[in-house]
């Protein structure tokens, strides 16, 4: 993977031997510049190495925090890997065991948790939303903090909160399929789009108020732009 972007920056124009000699004159064949927001693992991800390979290569680079924005790292080292002095240990989830609770958990994860999913291969914040039907991802956002309010922290092996004390744990209707990502878990009434709707000529016929509709079913968006053919969107909640 590295080799092949390697090869495609080269084609642009964007590597050169100044910007590939920069932090490691010796022993670095490549280098590039953080992003604000780059992390250790996000630059190994990127660029197909591991976060070991990283921290070894970019000796004192602290893994539990952005990158510098601006600063080159590198990320292809020619010969053995150097020996820091001391082993930086790339960023983990900080984890611990809620009270009553199974284990590894993140931190931050509700107090008063009930109930816990296990994250498998393939989850994503969504799908296990959808997958209990009781509550919505706003939720367990609320509940599971540490997996950001994009999601990008979801670790597979970790349980997470998907009940508090006093949930209602009972599932609503079940869904139809497919729908669209982000629709109310109370939502009781579905409509199957078709050929010339809209979405005021849905709620119309569901007599409901436009802004309901788009509340309920927020990934068609405020102007009805993604309005899906043959899916099915809410038209009622309990």
């Amino acid at each position: 993977m590295f080799n092949a972007m390697l090869s495609s920056l080269a084609i642009l124009g964007a590597v050169t031997a100044t910007s590939a000699a920069v932090l490691h004159p010796r022993a670095c064949n490549f280098a590039w510049a953080a992003d604000s927001g780059d992390t250790c693992q996000s630059m190994a991800s990127t660029w197909g190495i591991s976060v070991e390979q990283f921290a070894a290569w970019n000796l004192g680079v602290n893994c539990n925090a952005p990158l510098t924005a601006g600063k080159e790292y590198c990320l292809l080292w020619d010969g053995p890997d150097p020996i820091p002095s001391t082993t930086p240990k790339p960023s983990t989830p900080a984890t611990t065991t809620a009270p009553t609770g199974p284990s590894p958990t993140q931190s931050g994860i509700a107090s008063d948790c009930q109930k816990y999913h296990l994250a498998v291969a393939g989850d994503t914040c969504q799908d296990i939303v959808n997958k209990y039907g009781y509550f919505s991802l706003a939720d367990f956002y609320k509940w599971n903090p540490d997996v950001g309010n994009l999601c990008s922290g979801l670790w597979l092996g970790y349980y997470y909160c998907i009940a508090v004390k006093g949930t209602n744990t009972t599932p609503g209707p079940t869904k139809p399929s497919p729908i669209q990502d982000g629709i109310t878990s109370k939502c009781n009434k579905w409509y199957k789009v078709s050929s010339g709707d809209a979405c005021q000529k849905i709620a119309d016929q569901f007599k409901i108020t436009l802004q309901n509709f788009y509340s309920w079913n927020p990934a068609v968006g405020s102007a009805c732009s993604s309005l899906w053919l043959g899916y099915y969107v809410c038209v009622g909640i309990s």
